[in-house]
């Protein structure tokens, strides 16, 4: 088997140009979200970093 023959065997099926743009509009939708949720989702993680971190006792801190 030569390598050409064995690499398109394997190749990935090509995409077609639907679902390319629905994949890429999904992928936009998406990342707008996260910048619209973007303040709201920084403050969960530092309420959990908060919650998580473990404490230092008395004798630790001085």
């Amino acid at each position: 088997m030569s390598f050409v023959s064995t690499l398109v065997q394997f190749s990935i099926p090509v995409l077609s140009l639907a679902e390319a743009v629905c994949a890429a509009i999904m992928l936009g939708l998406v990342a707008g979200l996260l910048m619209f949720f973007r303040p709201l989702l920084q403050g969960i993680r530092r309420a959990l970093i908060l919650a998580v971190r473990a404490r230092l006792g008395p004798n630790q801190r001085a």
